[in-house]
């Protein structure tokens, strides 16, 4: 018999749980081998995290697609998608996050310019013509119980109803299989972020036509 799905509600991230949002985040990818690459000191990761979630997920929700599971009020998984044509970020948008950046930069410190690596590399990688999933994580206590999923079925609802492929992106190698039975295949080999890796793998998800996902509404 399957387990029953967790009781969390699905609904679009609104601004002001973007903090809780990025909270949840920093947690479920800390242990990830490209943030743990990138954010060598354990015990500053999570805060260097939470500080470049909450730029992620506030540029998300103004211009992308962000869903949350809440349960009984608490956010406990978040997803953040982006448009064909809209990732990465433009300029004016950058400017427009020049004090968070400012202020990941003082938070970063001495991994700055790893991190600008990293988003060099993956941002050249994202195709025009997708809906790119930036970032997707379940708080670590409540993983393997189907939220991922859920989100995942959130952001599907907008890319199915596009009738568009999307993309994405992880350096744990455990992930691919995930993402493989949701529909993602790898699209080239690996890269690596420094010599020996971690490793950047790149998968694609091809046009879902005539399919709609419905998609969860405010409550």
């Amino acid at each position: 018999m399957l387990a029953p799905p967790p009781p969390d509600v699905v609904v679009p991230l609104r601004q002001e749980d973007v903090r809780a949002a990025a909270t949840v985040l920093a947690a479920a990818l800390a242990e990830d081998p490209g943030f743990v690459h990138l954010f060598p000191v354990r015990r500053r990761r999570e805060h260097e995290l939470r500080a470049m979630y909450r730029m992620t997920l506030s540029d998300s929700v103004r211009y992308g697609r962000a869903f949350v599971t809440k349960l009984h009020g608490v956010v406990t998984g978040a997803i953040a998608i982006y448009p064909p044509g809209t990732y990465p970020m433009t300029a004016a948008r950058w400017w427009r996050q020049s004090g968070r950046i400012a202020r990941i930069a003082m938070y970063t410190r001495e991994h700055s310019l790893g991190i600008i690596k990293f988003g060099d590399v993956t941002a050249s990688g994202v195709p025009t013509d997708t809906w790119y999933v930036e970032a997707l994580g379940v708080r670590p206590d409540l993983q393997r119980a189907g939220r991922g999923k859920r989100l995942m079925a959130a952001a599907f609802g907008l890319v199915d109803g596009d009738e568009a492929p999307s993309y994405l992106e992880t350096t744990k190698p455990d992930n691919v299989n995930y993402y493989q039975a949701l529909g993602y295949d790898p699209v080239r080999d690996p890269l690596p972020l420094a010599d020996g890796g971690p490793w950047i793998f790149a998968m694609r998800r091809t046009e879902q036509r005539n399919v709609r996902t419905p998609v969860a509404k405010a409550g």
